[in-house]
């Protein structure tokens, strides 16, 4: 469906492209009736035909239905236009975390209040059984008056049976995900609480907690490397704020918050010792850091069945796996699903291995 400005959608008229996330493009659009303007998310015409991905909108839409909380961006209406299924959402004007972050350096109080406000999101979605598995500062927004919104629910996983992600399939941003992620294994709510406290680890230093040269080492960072406590980095941070965000980044999700309202909780202590009118001016937080590569995986491209059965998944993953061990199925997936290309896949797969020499002889074997 080729979408441009004023044309015409159900009830919609199209004003302008507003940007694309993992699923679908994202439109302002004017209600022909009411005039209020709104969201209009689209699958993108790569995933429009994968049964995958639109089952995966479909149930986005479901789960939008369910949410209705203030931090949450709003579902307004879905239909179907052209067998297209179409989502209007709440219009939201702001920035994203992200955006915020590296425009100027922010406050104490203020991060603090923007902490509470993504909990009190995630203490109502995960009451309704929504685990969210994509928390980071591009799927959370500030609206001018300072109101957090949590986007893209597009890979969330609500209670019940006919889960779509399999054990083993690894879905979200590299940087922002859980050790159990990583793994392949199924996300939990305290899943959400890590990818929080990575998200508020770097609002607050400037700095992701855990990076590398590889999305491999970045991977095996989240599951073995303990981060430098965030006071360590930005002194302005108090003890007890760096002590609730190393809880938070916990490798054993039992050594984490049990629960996002006890996340909550310990943010509203410290919030407590700090006045509204306190701006800590003298001691703002500190820049951010631009990363040199890549911090976020974006969705890749679906694979056709047909086309990724072809690939010699098995052989790359076993000769792979001798170098950086059982999380190599998880890398090849990851790679086979943005490319159908057995030697573009051989070469990403091999900048995942650490010594030169050890990757050389991954490279050879492509021909053996």
């Amino acid at each position: 469906m080729a979408i441009e400005a004023g044309q015409t959608i159900g009830d919609y008229q199209i004003v302008a492209r507003l940007g694309a996330g993992g699923l679908g493009a994202v439109y302002e659009v004017r209600h022909s009736i009411s005039q209020r303007r709104e969201a209009m998310k689209i699958l993108l015409p790569t995933q429009a035909g994968t049964a995958e991905m639109v089952e995966r909108f479909r149930r986005e839409v479901q789960t939008l239905a369910t949410l209705n909380h203030p931090n949450i961006a709003a579902l307004h209406n879905a239909f179907y236009s052209d067998n297209q299924l179409v989502m209007v959402m709440e219009l939201i004007h702001g920035e994203t975390l992200r955006d915020r972050r590296l425009r100027r350096s922010v406050t104490l109080p203020e991060a603090l209040d923007i902490a509470a406000q993504i909990l009190r999101a995630l203490v109502y979605a995960h009451g309704l059984g929504v685990v969210h598995r994509d928390i980071k500062p591009s799927n959370i927004m500030i609206t001018e008056a300072g109101e957090i919104k949590l986007l893209d629910f597009g890979i969330a996983m609500a209670g019940g049976p006919g889960e779509l992600t399999r054990a083993g399939y690894l879905l979200g941003s590299i940087s922002y995900m859980s050790p159990e992620q990583v793994s392949g294994a199924r996300a939990t709510t305290r899943s959400d609480l890590y990818s929080l406290g990575v998200t508020l680890y770097e609002f607050l230093t400037g700095q992701l907690p855990i990076t590398g040269k590889s999305d491999y080492e970045i991977m095996m960072g989240h599951m073995n490397q303990i981060p430098t406590p965030p006071h360590e980095i930005a002194p302005a941070i108090p003890a007890p704020v760096s002590v609730a965000i190393m809880r938070a980044l916990a490798k054993d999700p039992a050594d984490r918050f049990a629960t996002a309202e006890e996340f909550l909780e310990a943010i509203r202590t410290v919030a407590g010792n700090f006045p509204e009118q306190t701006r800590l001016s003298d001691a703002s937080l500190p820049p951010p850091v631009r990363p040199s590569r890549s911090s976020e995986w974006l969705q890749p491209k679906p694979v056709s069945g047909s086309g990724q059965q072809s690939l010699p998944l098995e052989e790359i993953t076993r000769k792979l796996a001798v170098y950086i061990g059982p999380v190599a199925k998880i890398i090849v997936k990851r790679l086979a699903e943005k490319s159908q290309d057995p030697d573009a896949i051989y070469r990403e797969a091999a900048k995942q291995i650490p010594s030169d020499a050890d990757r050389t002889a991954f490279l050879r074997s492509r021909h053996e």
